[in-house]
């Protein structure tokens, strides 16, 4: 989405209000897919007399992924807020800064930025969700909780031939 600054870069100084509405494709967070509702940006944008414009306001959105427990659907709000100076003339592959030609600002690379470090560090379908175990029958829950506990020892192999040394030496 971009936003027309024209009448910002006419008046430095001048604060301006402003509202916009963004998406956001799905992105590999960590593996698992993230979807989100359309970004709601709000917030006010001033000109310099060097031709910078600095954005700043509120984002809100809702994540969608899967449940880090049982992986069912799980969603998330998803709230930030943000304060940037964009760069007339910038390199816009620029990672590390915000840049804009003309007279609009391209606020694709900025909601995507804010939008991802307020991601939560783990999506939940409700706040005490049990987990895959719990939704599993008595029988496999025991089978795979004793699996885990295999898998969990890798020197499990070392410790039985160490025991079989030990009882060859004893007698």
């Amino acid at each position: 989405m971009k936003l027309d600054v024209l009448l910002a870069l006419r008046n430095p100084g001048t604060e301006y209000a402003f509202s916009a509405e963004q998406t956001i494709g799905p992105q590999d967070v960590s593996g698992s897919e993230v979807t989100f509702d359309p970004v709601a940006l709000t917030g006010k944008l001033t000109a310099a007399e060097d031709g910078s414009v600095t954005v700043e306001g509120k984002l809100t959105t809702v994540a969608h992924a899967q449940c880090a427990n049982c992986l069912a659907p799980a969603s998330s709000p998803v709230e930030g807020e943000f304060r940037e100076t964009f760069i007339h003339g910038g390199d816009p592959e620029d990672d590390e800064s915000f840049a804009y030609n003309g007279s609009a600002l391209d606020l694709d690379k900025l909601t995507l930025f804010y939008v991802m470090l307020n991601l939560p560090m783990r999506f939940l379908c409700q706040e005490d969700c049990p987990g895959l175990m719990q939704y599993a029958g008595a029988d496999v829950t025991t089978t795979l909780c004793q699996d885990e506990l295999n898998v969990q020892r890798p020197f499990a192999a070392l410790q039985q031939l160490l025991a079989e040394k030990s009882d060859n030496e004893n007698n």
